[in-house]
């Protein structure tokens, strides 16, 4: 296999286990219609659910990052393994409050290893880091939407169906890889954290992303049920919107990077995303509301490929990754539970803005520190 196919391979290997992973991650968030009100289970408590996941997601990155430059990305086939396992004790818990937030910090800790290792594994064997990048992060997007789309429905008709569905891709998802090369340690420095001011400059714009996207993307099956007044179980549906286009996004905006420099494209996506997640509530005419919903899809896509390609750059791949996720996931795992807490006082409109208005400093400031630490890329 010469070194382009390798490549190839390795990129396919990679993406389909990215997308079996968001599979198993967006499918609690979709269920939301359906655990909110019962048993209890307040807007603030579901919101928490989601952002136990991000919690434990959020702490690994760093780990994950570490783990991975000193044994390599080999390790993720068994974390994939555990995942698998792990995805199929939902449907005997998801009526347990406590037992159901212990799972999802251990599942968002097993899948920031899983992101690190895979991303590291493409930016390390594919020569274009921003299309590479891209291809990868288009599994999000086409992952998270079927996941929205057909969990509410499949946990309607049969509670164990999804979770037992999508820990069999996850596990079939582990066979290509056993044929990547599995590499020791890439990095023989204990680096945890950005290299520079630049890098930290850029987790801020992540940061901005993940707070306004994710916090809405998690919230968003709760969004069209209570404010479209669209049944809950068709509620994936329409909310889905919000995340197909992503995946034309991250190959465009990685494209792009590769070109134009992955910063300006960066910092421009991260700033339309916060200002659009200010204004969707406003939309009231239904197709420019599904308009603004597929580009909340693309833009974040968009962000997201260059925004990780320039870890490739740097000294300590898997720990450069491993912060820059950390910081977008650290947005994603703060604003499920802030959007939650913040609708027991204030409509949608109110919530959305505030959360807007908070990534659009964010991204200000992470502006100042790039231009700061002469990161140009």
């Amino acid at each position: 296999m010469n070194a382009s196919r390798g490549g190839a391979f390795i990129l396919t290997a990679a993406s389909l286990a990215f997308f079996s992973v968001v599979l198993v991650r967006f499918s609690i968030p979709s269920l939301l219609p359906y655990l909110v009100g019962r048993n209890g289970i307040s807007t603030a408590l579901g919101g928490l659910v989601i952002s136990m996941l991000w919690v434990g997601y959020t702490i690994f990155q760093v780990i994950g990052g570490f783990l991975v430059d000193r044994y390599g990305y080999g390790i993720v086939i068994y974390i994939l393994i555990m995942i698998a396992l792990l995805n199929t004790l939902y449907p005997f818990i998801v009526n347990n409050y406590g037992a159901l937030l212990a799972v999802q910090f251990v599942m968002g800790s097993l899948m920031a290893i899983t992101y690190v290792s895979l991303i590291s594994m493409v930016l390390m064997n594919y020569g274009r880091s921003g299309l590479g990048a891209g291809i990868y992060q288009s599994m999000f997007f086409l992952a998270s939407s079927l996941s929205i789309m057909l969990s509410p429905y499949l946990f309607s008709v049969n509670h164990p169906i999804p979770f037992i569905l999508f820990a069999a891709i996850v596990l079939a998802s582990t066979v290509p890889l056993i044929k990547v090369p599995r590499h020791g340690k890439v990095n023989g420095k204990i680096t945890i954290g950005p290299e520079n001011i630049g890098i930290l400059g850029m987790g801020f714009i992540r940061f901005s992303s993940g707070f306004s996207y994710l916090g809405f993307l998690g919230w968003s099956t709760y969004f069209v049920v209570h404010v479209l007044n669209v049944p809950p179980s068709y509620s994936g549906f329409f909310a889905f919107l919000a995340s197909i286009m992503g995946s034309a996004g991250a190959i465009i905006g990685g494209y792009l990077g590769d070109r134009l420099g992955y910063v300006i494209t960066s910092i421009s996506s991260s700033l339309l995303l916060a200002i659009l997640i200010c204004l969707i509530p406003k939309v009231s005419i239904i197709y420019l509301l599904v308009l603004a919903m597929l580009s909340l899809g693309f833009l974040y896509g968009f962000y997201a490929a260059p925004s990780i390609a320039i870890s490739r750059f740097t000294k300590s791949v898997g720990a450069t990754s491993g912060f820059l996720n950390f910081m977008s996931q650290l947005g994603g795992s703060i604003s499920p539970y802030v959007i939650g807490f913040l609708l027991q006082y204030y409509d949608f409109g109110a919530v959305l803005l505030i959360v807007g208005l908070i990534s659009i400093a964010s991204v200000i400031t992470g502006s100042i520190l790039i231009a700061l630490g002469h990161l140009t890329r």
